[in-house]
């Protein structure tokens, strides 16, 4: 009798496999990469045409295969890598399930060069749709040349598929990037239709790297983050300012033992670090390392690789979030100039410069403010490039306070018991419009939203009054009761003791309904049916729940919003030190919680340049 169920060919089974693993040409770069790394090399060449839909060659200067081995690579679920299921737990190496050449060669034609030894004599290995078509030596150097041509030239249905030649090649620059960010002392090329795209060279570090992929301008708003907690999780990473936005999520680049990953986890950790400091819509630009214990994380959860899975998410996300947080919390870059580039990244035996005695003088003495005062031109240039902000460390915020009568102009200066800050510090010139406090920082005229700048103040002064105390509840005169789905039910009850402690009050109502009995006081005249579902709902996705924060926050927002001191508001000069000394006192005082900035800085050479001076 003929059975129904029968065994799929070996090359069908492949073919199934690469739809999962090759999707499209920057898939086969990844995969053709990740084994260059793992083979140790530190020269690669990635060479494209028409996108990589024509030709996908890799070169690289790794360990190379020997003949048995280089034969192995074909065949699926063949690595070099794993040996035993703990191995899946205890992963040092980018590839492991042994999928990628058995998926790539089934849907093209592929070329291998590899060589093992210093003798200079290597195979090569041609295999078509799947089948070696034959095997000869040659003689090249140590290292392995894969050579991938006609993508899916026997899958035309898959080929259709494909993009424009520009499009794939964006995707597969994209992935070059990414490996590159995470390997700063490997060499990497990419060269398309025979014109370089990319050519990195080795470098001593990640900021390096990150200088060269993203450009020097970007670095120059990029803060530095290390952390480790006791839980063995170390983070690195660069993050930044919340001036520094894009409208997509595409430039935050996120890694997990450096391996590029695409978590929500670790995404949703990133935009928790960034609340109420960035616009609605807008990303931050964030590179970064999380390094941890391989059995606490599952990489094994997908083809591709991108997605993971945390043994303790919630005890990841909340590392992450607080990292990035306690970075952004005293909005240093207010009061700290970034580093020159030039003098960043040069070699270490070059990156201490030594300042003359005289211009250090000059640096103590800038902020003493004099009557006919004005900074020479040519120090100014000097010191200041566009964009710098000077540093506490070389300015002097305590000042006489009085009125500059000699002028005819009012310049409120502040006593030193209050200058213990970057607002204080500030020589205050005036209000424009009733809407914007103007100031000098040295050579600069800064300008302050008087609104976002206090709405900030009473947020933060509302958000710590609300956090310092249990969170108070309201017990409903009639109970609401949820009828819910199976998922949201199951949500709902693993995590009720979690709910309860955010001053829900909840009880099984029988099936798969709830009754709601109280909510916490600020949510009293919400909707809070729908809000305790997603709550549930979040928790068992991350672990943590920010839908309950975001709806106190927006509270918040709105009382300190309607509280606070308005656009077209006159202030006195004893009002706006007293601003100014309480934004000192708050933290991410650089931003209102709407996410809009409270400073704008304009160098004097700016100012210069609008009068044509320059």
């Amino acid at each position: 009798m003929e059975t129904k169920i029968q065994v799929l060919p070996e090359d069908l089974c492949n073919k199934i496999a690469a739809g999962e693993v090759v999707e499209r040409p920057s898939s086969v770069v990844k995969e053709l990469l990740e084994n260059s790394l793992d083979s140790g090399a530190t020269n690669i060449l990635i060479e494209l045409e028409a996108g990589g839909k024509r030709l996908i060659r890799v070169t690289d200067d790794g360990c190379g295969m020997s003949r048995q081995d280089a034969f192995l690579s074909f065949e699926r679920h063949a690595t070099s890598k794993i040996r035993t299921d703990a191995d899946l737990f205890a992963l040092h190496t980018l590839g492991f399930r042994g999928e990628a050449m058995a998926s790539i060669a089934s849907v093209s034609r592929l070329r291998l060069k590899t060589c093992d030894n210093t003798d200079g004599l290597g195979n090569q290995i041609y295999v078509e749709g799947g089948k070696i078509k034959s095997v000869t030596e040659l003689g090249m150097p140590q290292g392995t040349v894969v050579e991938v041509r006609n993508l899916f030239f026997n899958l035309p249905a898959r080929k259709k598929f494909l993009r424009k030649e520009q499009t794939e090649l964006g995707h597969a620059a994209d992935v070059v990037t990414k490996q590159a960010m995470a390997n700063p002392t490997v060499s990497i090329r990419l060269k398309h239709n025979d014109r370089m795209m990319l050519d990195l060279r080795r470098e001593k570090g990640v900021r390096e790297r990150v200088a060269a992929l993203l450009g020097r301008s970007v670095l120059n708003d990029l803060l530095s983050v290390e952390q480790q907690s006791e839980d063995d999780l170390q983070l690195s990473a660069l993050i930044s300012q919340p001036q520094l936005t894009r409208s997509a999520a595409s430039h935050i680049y996120t890694f997990i033992n450096g391996r590029y990953i695409r978590d929500r986890v670790v995404q949703h950790a990133v935009m928790d670090g960034y609340r109420h400091l960035l616009m609605k819509g807008r990303y931050p630009v964030v590179v970064l390392f999380l390094q941890i214990d391989p059995a606490q994380v599952d990489v094994n959860v997908h083809p591709t690789k991108h997605e993971v899975r945390f043994r303790e998410q919630s005890l990841v996300h909340d590392f992450i979030a607080q990292s990035l947080q306690q970075a952004l919390r005293p909005a240093e870059w207010l009061v700290k100039p970034p580093v020159d580039q030039e003098e960043r990244l040069q070699p270490a035996s070059q990156s201490e410069v030594v300042v003359p005695r005289e211009e250090a003088m000059r640096h103590d003495s800038v902020r003493e403010i004099h009557g006919d005062y004005s900074p020479p031109a040519a120090n100014v240039d000097q010191r200041l490039s566009q964009g710098d902000i000077p540093s506490s460390r070389h300015f002097s915020f305590e000042q006489p306070y009085r009125t500059n009568s000699d002028t005819g102009t009012n310049q409120y200066s502040l006593p030193g018991s209050m200058a213990q800050g970057f607002f204080s510090g500030l020589q205050i010139l005036g209000q424009y419009h009733q809407s914007y406090i103007l100031c000098q920082d040295g050579a600069d005229l800064v300008l302050i939203d008087q609104h976002a700048a206090h709405e900030r103040v009473g947020f933060e002064k509302l958000r710590h009054a609300y956090a310092a105390g249990e969170i108070p509840s309201q017990t409903l005169l009639f109970p609401e009761v949820l009828e819910l789905d199976f998922n949201s039910a199951t949500a709902l009850d693993d995590n009720q003791q979690e709910l309860e402690r955010l001053g829900f009050e909840i009880e099984p109502f029988g099936g798969k309904s709830f009754a709601l009995k109280a909510v916490p006081l600020l949510l009293v005249d919400r909707n809070v049916a729908k809000l305790v579902v997603d709550v549930a709902l979040e928790l068992e996705r991350i672990g943590r729940t920010g839908q309950l924060r975001e709806s106190i926050d927006d509270i918040l927002i709105m009382m300190a919003c309607h509280s606070v001191i308005r656009a077209n508001q006159a202030l006195a000069p004893v009002e706006i030190k007293a601003l100014f000394k309480d934004l000192d006192e708050i933290d991410f005082k650089a931003n209102c919680p709407h996410g809009r900035p409270v400073v704008q800085r304009m160098t004097l050479s700016e100012v210069e340049r609008l009068f044509r001076r320059k």
